[in-house]
């Protein structure tokens, strides 16, 4: 678990009711079973660009590579609609359904472009969090779902929000708990199944995920599929997607990261297990996602930050 947030940040305010704010964690309370690390609310215009700025950098991100959270997370859409998206497909999401992000697992979502949305969420973390998620109580196969009640997830959302949002909020284990009832009026077993019209691109993703080791490329992909290049071209592309080569390359990127960040092996190596042809290739890539090489991403992975492991 990963202790995060050691200074308040607060911004306000977009519209009427509109904040973000991380709390400051400090020992005590990041020893207790439950507790609360960000909360917030927003209003997105039609068509306005999405995530909003203002987010300490661990939690922004872009859509094109999507972000793994050390929390986990409730977002509420009190109006609008959108799409919610992880490894295992993607969903719709609408008024009145409550998206949930599990630590450490790879996410995005974003709303309509024809409709926005208000977003409200509540980010938290503790032992007791990562105890719900092996009961089963977020099942990752089913990250969107509508409250069993959901007049009174609304309200009780809203009071939460209400207390966060107050200069004079007091973020104590106490708070912690009444997430719970939250969490309570979630049922973890229903919620939509993944759009039936993007299959095809899911396919592509888990071949991708689990082959971009080798020198893959996007023919092969086509291949094993059973459809034409163009066609998978143009399935991500009615997805509103990068192509599949952007795909491609997202992944063995990722894969690069977390090796560089968790392990000792040489660059070369990590070159060929995540399916870069050639150390050059690597390098350019990384220097366009990061401005760096990737020696000097691991070093800097390395230097102590205030975010701490614990």
């Amino acid at each position: 678990m990963t202790k995060v947030c050691t200074i308040e940040t607060q911004y306000l305010r977009q519209s009427p009711g509109d904040f973000i704010r991380y709390l400051p964690i400090d020992e005590a309370l990041f020893a207790s079973p439950l507790f609360i690390t960000s909360a917030g609310r927003a209003s997105i215009q039609p068509g306005a660009a999405y995530p909003p700025q203002g987010h300490p950098d661990l939690y922004q991100f872009r859509w094109e590579d999507g972000r793994v959270l050390p929390d986990f997370s409730l977002l509420w859409v009190e109006s609008g609609s959108g799409i919610w998206e992880t490894r295992h497909g993607s969903f719709p999401i609408e008024a009145d359904q409550v998206g949930r992000v599990i630590s450490g697992q790879w996410h995005r979502y974003r709303p309509s472009p024809t409709t926005g949305w208000t977003e409200c969420w509540v980010q938290f973390n503790g032992p007791l969090a990562h105890e719900l998620e092996k009961s089963g109580l977020f099942p990752p196969t089913l990250p969107v779902s509508t409250p069993l009640k959901p007049q009174r997830f609304a309200r009780h959302f809203r009071e939460l929000l209400t207390d966060l949002a107050s200069p004079d909020f007091l973020n104590n284990a106490s708070q912690g708990l009444r997430l719970l009832g939250l969490l309570g009026l979630l049922d973890p077993h229903e919620g939509p199944a993944p759009a039936p019209d993007h299959d095809l691109v899911e396919q592509a993703r888990r071949h991708i995920w689990s082959h971009s080791h080798r020198q893959l490329n996007v023919a092969e992909v086509a291949v094993h599929l059973g459809v034409s290049r163009r066609t998978l071209e143009r399935a991500f592309t009615a997805r509103g997607l990068p192509g599949v080569l952007d795909e491609i390359t997202r992944c063995r990127l990722n894969r690069a990261e977390r090796l560089l960040r968790e392990t000792r092996l040489s660059v070369q190596h990590i070159v060929s297990l995540s399916g870069f042809g050639t150390d050059e290739q690597m390098r350019l890539h990384f220097h366009a996602r990061h401005g760096i090489s990737p020696g000097a991403y691991r070093k800097a992975a390395a230097t102590p930050s205030p975010v701490t492991l614990r």
